[in-house]
């Protein structure tokens, strides 16, 4: 595999890693939106029925999918930043997901899956040195 084919499959790791983290991102904001209006969370036990509220935490879940969103998004910009970016936030996003798992375990483990998959590619986006940089005739650029 020559340079340049390298230097492509980074870029085509780092834009799949963009479009799953922003996909679930999306998925995460959009399901924050629809539960913000009501609490269907109810616990019975033997001294009766409580209804919990989790206004706040969806909230939060809210803010998660916006800024896997803009993660997402800033790392099609290719900037080094960028991917430290989406990194940070996959990580928040799994964190999140995992304090809700219990409410709401298939949606949260989509998302964690989606998250960690672009976390893994993300890894892989690594800067690129000078002798890793291609010129357009596909030879080193040194």
């Amino acid at each position: 595999m020559t340079q340049h084919d390298e230097a492509r499959m980074r870029n085509r790791q780092r834009m799949l890693a963009a479009v799953l983290l922003a996909g679930g991102g999306l998925a995460d904001a959009v399901s924050g939106i629809t539960d913000l209006d009501d609490d269907p969370y109810v616990v019975i036990t033997k001294e009766g029925l409580y209804h919990l509220d989790l206004t706040g935490w969806l909230w939060a879940h809210l803010v998660t999918g916006v800024l896997m969103v803009l993660g997402g998004v800033l790392l099609f910009s290719g900037r080094r930043w960028s991917v430290w970016f989406a990194a940070l936030v996959a990580v928040l996003g799994v964190a999140m997901h995992v304090v809700l798992l219990p409410f709401r375990p298939v949606w949260a483990l989509m998302v964690i899956g989606l998250a960690v998959a672009a976390l893994v590619l993300v890894r892989r986006c690594r800067r690129q040195t000078p002798s890793d940089q291609v010129n357009s005739t596909g030879r080193s650029s040194r």
